[in-house]
């Protein structure tokens, strides 16, 4: 985490309250999360680890079900937070569906670039709101 301080990120209090993660920006205002050592669920010592897309509870099975028929992504873990899922069980990169931690005001800042085939190239949007772009 010093490092990413170093280079212009900032710790932001995003109404997460006490979680095993810190969140920062970076100096475009992006939030992300840094998860600290040992977190569950994590099968790498470094990198991108969980793309996290916000969602609330109600919508979160339309959401993982979405995802898992347009990108063949499977839950390996869901609980009250929400679920992840992976490519593979193996990957060391996860996609986290949890509730979000502010109400979504505007179009968000960072948003998911999928390469699909079989679709037409565009903005779309996934079962909980969250923009993505196809490229085809």
């Amino acid at each position: 985490m010093a490092r990413l301080l170093t280079l212009g990120a900032r710790p932001v209090d995003i109404g997460q309250g006490d979680v095993p993660w810190d969140v920062l920006s970076d100096p475009e205002g992006n939030e992300f999360c840094v998860l600290r050592p040992g977190h569950p669920g994590v099968l790498a010592d470094s990198g991108l680890v969980a793309i996290c897309l916000d969602v609330e509870e109600e919508d979160r099975y339309a959401q993982w079900a979405f995802w898992q028929s347009q990108a063949d992504w499977h839950a390996v873990e869901s609980h009250d937070w929400g679920v992840r899922l992976r490519r593979r069980t193996a990957s060391t990169v996860s996609l986290v569906m949890g509730p979000p931690a502010a109400p979504k005001e505007a179009r968000n800042r960072l948003r998911l670039e999928v390469t699909q085939r079989d679709w037409e190239p565009g903005e779309f949007l996934d079962a909980g709101g969250n923009e993505f772009h196809v490229t085809g």
